[in-house]
């Protein structure tokens, strides 16, 4: 060969091998973003709500509401590749909700361009069939990767999906919480199953890995220390997870929680707050090669961030219009309280509560049972001293749950303080509400062991006597892990609880209603 042929030829290799080794090295260094959203127990507060402030100043807190839930995701995917997920319960709640048995938030959240969803217990609470359902009428899919059919073990609902945004393969599957077979009514999820959240959880994100740049599990499971299986639990069970997006435990998470290599982002509840996941992915050597997660962080978008925002006028419009056929049916007075019913969640799972001993005592009066026993649970929002409303009443029982008599033992008595009272002084949706009998415990003893003395009629409790029990059909047929009522004679059903509260107010009224100890700790 020629020399200066050869040479020539030696000297475009050169160039040639330059060309492309700097085209490898920038493929390795090229990266691209991918931002997430998310948002968990919204509870149906639907609209922008700012908390009260005093006059003439603007509230730097409050409900953000779908309609600038919407306007964010648009403002956001100005800027690269944007997905909005949520981890349940989203469709029960609050009257605009409850009315519509979970329909208006769907199409709520069809118009603000949800990508995905899980459920959580209380998306249970029309039953099963309703959750459904709400997957077909969605423009979203609503997953759960552990929730089958106890018979067939045929999945309920689509277990997992895979977006491609932008070139980003995104796996993302739904774990649900077993505790929803307790903490929904018992009967809306007969016949299903909860699969191990931590089996099933690994089956996923190993099944999805070799097919996607990064794997993303809405997991209404929480953060709560108390619950068997929790999302932090999840993290370190299957390190293949990239991104959590949590629920259950209403946790704010202001920079997320890392656990391993799993980012965990929770966002409190209402609506209060937006998750917004930060991700960073390095592409591969080759075009086949999967993308590799450079970095991810995670922030809380407050209602004081957004207040310039201006709301999507399409979901503002739908919202809008639900919301004057609602107010319509909502806005009868039904009663008047003198005083504030507390009925906030830090205070009805853990301590009596004025509203607790209202209902309570209601209840008794309408049975004329011999003591009377609700799930602090399912007390769901206070009422301010004033005219109350049937929206309200709807608000703060949204269950729809109604009065039963049963015939228990004393000691189906004594077994159910122990459960209500058993993680105190951590919050227990189960925690008692009681009327005619008084409980004396003990938190220093362990869960179980910590009834001190329980009396009905200033009487010692007989383990071996029966009495007529007043409670609610939930706890009526084991919910709430009130296992001891389950199998006991059902004597009679009575008035959901938004009637017999309103009877009460109307015939007895407030006036001077305070907790008078009938729930306390060993002194």
């Amino acid at each position: 060969m020629n020399k200066k042929i050869l040479s020539v030829f030696l000297v475009l290799s050169v160039l040639l091998t330059v060309v492309f080794s700097a085209g490898a090295q920038d493929t390795v260094a090229e990266t691209v973003k991918l931002t997430i959203l998310g948002t968990n127990d919204i509870h149906s507060y639907t609209a922008d709500t700012p908390d009260n402030v005093a006059e003439g100043e603007t509230a730097k807190t409050g409900s953000i509401g779908y309609a600038k839930i919407a306007a964010y995701k648009k403002q956001v995917a100005q800027n690269g590749p944007v997905l909005l997920f949520d981890s349940g319960d989203a469709t029960h709640g609050q009257v605009i909700a409850t009315l519509l048995e979970g329909e208006s938030i769907i199409w709520l959240m069809n118009e603000a361009g949800y990508d995905a969803m899980t459920p959580g217990n209380h998306d249970f609470n029309y039953g099963y069939q309703k959750l459904i359902d709400f997957n077909y009428m969605a423009d979203f899919p609503i997953l759960s990767g552990n929730l089958v059919y106890a018979d067939s073990q045929m999945s309920v609902l689509p277990e997992y999906t895979i977006f491609d945004v932008d070139g980003i393969k995104v796996g993302v599957f739904g774990i649900s919480t077993p505790e929803t077979l307790y903490k929904s009514s018992p009967v809306n999820t007969e016949g299903l199953q909860f699969i191990d959240p931590y089996e099933a959880g690994k089956y996923y994100a190993d099944f999805l890995r070799p097919h996607v740049d990064l794997v993303v599990c809405l997991s209404h499971l929480g953060l709560d220390a108390g619950s068997e299986f929790t999302s932090e639990g999840l993290a370190n069970a299957v390190p293949g997870i990239d991104v959590i997006i949590d629920a259950h435990s209403h946790t704010e998470l202001p920079e997320g929680k890392l656990v391993g290599n799993t980012l965990i982002a929770q966002a409190g509840e209402h609506g209060r707050f937006i998750d917004q996941v930060e991700i960073e992915l390095a592409a591969g050597q080759a075009s086949t090669d999967r993308m590799t997660v450079v970095s991810k962080s995670a922030k809380l978008i407050t209602y004081g961030d957004l207040l310039n925002l201006e709301p999507d006028p399409d979901v503002l419009e739908i919202n809008t219009e639900i919301e004057k056929q609602i107010n319509e049916i909502s806005s009868v007075v039904i009663g008047k309280t003198t005083v504030d019913l507390d009925g906030e969640r830090e205070t009805n799972r853990k301590q009596e509560t004025n509203l607790g001993d209202l209902i309570a005592q209601a209840m008794l009066l309408e049975t004329g049972a011999d003591v009377a026993i609700t799930n602090g649970g399912g007390i769901r929002a206070s009422i301010p001293a004033g005219d109350v409303t049937l929206g309200q009443v709807i608000t703060t029982f949204p269950f729809g749950n109604y009065v039963v008599t049963i015939e228990a033992t004393g000691q189906d008595l004594i077994d159910a303080m122990e459960n209500g009272l058993s993680d105190y002084p951590e919050l227990k949706g189960a925690f008692p509400q009681i009327a005619g009998m008084r409980v004396v415990f003990d938190p220093s003893k362990p869960a179980g062991n910590r009834v001190v003395e329980l009396t009905v009629d200033g009487k010692p409790v007989d383990p071996a006597a029966t009495y007529v029990v007043a409670t609610n059909n939930f706890m009526a047929i084991g919910g709430d892990e009130y296992t001891m009522f389950a199998d006991d004679k059902l004597l009679g059903e009575y008035s959901a609880f938004d009637e017999i509260l309103a009877d009460y107010l109307t015939t007895y009224g407030t006036e001077g209603l305070e907790v008078d100890g009938r729930i306390s700790t060993v002194q």
